[in-house]
């Protein structure tokens, strides 16, 4: 997304801010380095499998997990933007 946006002359963060999800390697080696949401997956896999295995004793209400997650602020992201220019709606 980075290296299409530049190639069109669009600037990151100026004109447009981009976000990953899940940290993945590399992520802060990119141009900019990429503003990214990590979450504990390997943590949700195990959890995930645990709740399969015990199986549904038939509840109404599905077990809820709330796992944490961190917002790493790199590069990718500025400021929201105002003014002319601005696109309401996503039109």
């Amino acid at each position: 997304m980075l290296r299409d946006l530049e190639e069109r002359g669009v600037a990151v963060p100026g004109t447009v801010s981009v976000t990953g999800f899940d940290d993945v390697f590399g992520a802060d080696f990119c141009d900019p380095p990429l503003t990214t949401v990590a979450a504990p997956v390997e943590e949700a896999g195990r959890m995930l499998v645990d709740m399969l295995l015990a199986g549904d004793d038939g509840a109404a209400d599905p077990r809820q997990v709330v796992l944490p997650t961190r917002l790493h602020i790199r590069d990718s992201t500025g400021p929201a933007c105002s003014g002319p220019g601005l696109i309401a709606g996503g039109a």
